[in-house]
């Protein structure tokens, strides 16, 4: 893919970072076939727009506008969100208080709680809250400001009802953990939200398919220690698996 173009190169750039999070340099100058300074020049100009945040050998993305669609992240990967679900569902008894998160994966298991009785389930999550008032699942909708990208009701208000609220378990997406110590999520805003809902359940599961396990997300809004159970797919790398482990309990479905 040779091109002289500084702006087809930082187009695809830009369209990299926003499917898997991250570049690297090597990569990009083998690509394009020019220079490692090159793809530097290129990483400084986009981390100059507010794009790019580079790092030692690459960049990972740091722009909230470039983070993927709500219906993006539902689609993405969604064979998988669909049995990360089904074992998630198996952990809810009939009349468990739940505190759902504004996770696509969360959202995947919104459609599998039907047939549970007498549920009461607080969430941030519109389109999740949604699913779960039509199958007369009793819900609670958290007020905030709505992060469309991520459909999560977002701030003070948010907070402070959860802090009036105890469940007996919070379900927590995450949108990577790529080279760190606990899940994370792409923006303080949505980082603040989980910590709360952690606080405020008895136990905590985070799900998310194999693919965060490749996506280096920016905040960690907990260590693997605070979550009692995490939940993903068979394709999570083998020296992950043992990592993550040996810190909590893990369902490899």
């Amino acid at each position: 893919m040779s091109t002289r173009f500084p702006q087809e190169r930082r187009d695809y750039i830009v369209k990299k970072l926003k499917s898997e999070g991250k570049i690297r340099v090597s990569e990009l100058s083998a690509l394009f076939e020019v220079s490692s300074e090159t793809i530097r020049k290129d990483l400084k100009y986009l981390e100059k727009m507010g794009i790019a945040k580079k790092g030692y050998g690459g960049a990972v993305i740091s722009n909230e506008r470039l983070e993927p669609s709500f219906n993006e992240k539902t689609i993405k990967s969604r064979n998988e969100k669909e049995k990360i679900a089904r074992a998630t569902a198996d952990f809810i008894e009939d009349g468990t208080i739940l505190l759902m998160d504004a996770g696509s994966t969360v959202f995947t298991l919104a459609s599998m709680l039907g047939l549970k009785k007498e549920l009461s389930v607080f969430t941030n999550a519109p389109k999740t809250a949604q699913i779960l008032d039509d199958y007369k699942i009793k819900t609670y909708l958290l007020g905030g400001e709505l992060r469309s990208n991520s459909n999560a009701l977002v701030g003070g208000w948010a907070i402070r009802a959860l802090s009036d609220i105890k469940a007996d378990i919070a379900i927590i997406g995450t949108s990577g953990f790529e080279g760190r110590e606990g899940p994370c999520v792409e923006n303080f805003a949505e980082d603040e939200i989980k910590k709360a809902m952690i606080k405020s359940a008895n136990k905590v599961i985070v799900i998310g398919d194999s693919n965060k396990a490749h996506y280096s997300s920016m905040i960690k809004f907990c260590n693997w220690e605070d979550v009692d159970v995490f939940i993903t797919d068979d394709a999570l790398p083998k020296e992950v698996q043992e990592e993550i482990n040996s810190k909590t309990k893990l369902i490899i479905v």
